[in-house]
């Protein structure tokens, strides 16, 4: 990407359009059913595919943390549009595929496990309707599943967002990673994960 990023542009939800554009210049890129828009970075031979999932508005931040990034396989980045539900994260991981997938969320460090406050044993929320900006209405039930990952890593630990559950079940290994630091965070996992360059 040779384009600036025009960060007075990034000022709510919507704004990411312009991003994704210049994205799709760039790199093969795409929307799903429910809005998500992905982008296929392609890093050197060898490795695996990495989703990293962000809120739409962040998506200006992941670019910057990801610039110069030097890593092996390839990194999916999915943005979105729902505002955190599980539906569009089930969906992406069906569409992707990947082989390890990072939720990014607020804070700073990596999520490795997620403890429900709620006490219910079912471990979901009641359902609730949702209409995707897309049109497409689906059952939406908020995760309250506990799940824990291994991670050996000297990284700050915050807590892991529900949505992990959905990857855990997949056989997915999935994490949150803060938005702070995010490209400190990044490095220090592809060298876990033997995935740097």
């Amino acid at each position: 990407m040779k384009e600036a990023l025009a960060s007075e542009e990034s000022s709510g939800p919507s704004s990411s359009a312009w991003l994704e554009e210049i994205l799709a210049r760039h790199v093969r890129t795409g929307y799903d059913e429910l809005g998500s828009f992905y982008a296929w970075l392609e890093g050197h031979y060898g490795g695996e595919t990495l989703l990293l999932w962000a809120p739409r508005e962040w998506g200006e931040a992941v670019i910057r943390a990801l610039r110069g990034l030097e890593y092996k396989g390839r990194i999916v980045l999915g943005l979105d549009a729902s505002g955190g539900h599980g539906t569009p994260f089930q969906r992406a991981l069906e569409w992707v595929r990947p082989r390890r997938a990072l939720i990014l969320t607020e804070g700073e460090g990596v999520g490795s496990s997620f403890t429900p406050t709620d006490p219910d044993p079912d471990g979901d929320a009641e359902a609730i309707e949702v209409e995707a900006p897309t049109g497409l209405r689906y059952r939406e039930v908020p995760a309250r599943r506990a799940w824990k990952g291994e991670l050996e890593t000297d990284l700050p630990q915050i807590p892991g967002p529900a949505l992990g559950a959905y990857g855990w079940e997949r056989g997915i290994p999935t994490y949150g990673v803060g938005l702070v630091g995010l490209d400190t965070t990044l490095q220090a996992l592809l060298r876990v994960w033997r995935l740097n360059v």
